[in-house]
């Protein structure tokens, strides 16, 4: 049984790995997982075991959608806000992108 527990949690990370990969954020794939049936402390714990940099992964997506600089306009920055919220990136995450990595 403890082996069948242990098989599921590396299924489930493999799982948020993969939605990573695909460019959605951390917002998102918690909602995937719940849709799944897979309780909230089970994916918290997968969520935190994955070590995933969700702000490079947002800058990434942000980058490949907008191009290099990213705009610093205020009207293209909610446009790219808009964009990362929807695929389901966290408010932080998307401030940090202007804050961590100012060009």
């Amino acid at each position: 049984m403890n082996m069948a527990i242990s098989m599921t949690a590396d299924l489930w990370r493999a799982l948020i790995a993969s939605r990573s990969r695909k460019g959605y954020g951390p917002a998102r794939i918690r909602q995937e997982l719940n849709q799944k049936g897979i309780s909230r402390e089970a994916t918290e714990k997968a969520m935190r075991e994955c070590d995933i940099d969700w702000c490079a992964l947002a800058r990434d997506q942000a980058t490949r959608k907008y191009g290099e600089p990213l705009p610093t306009v205020f009207s293209e920055k909610v446009k790219i806000q808009r964009f990362l919220l929807y695929r389901g990136y966290l408010m932080e995450d998307i401030q940090d992108i202007w804050r961590n990595f100012a060009d």
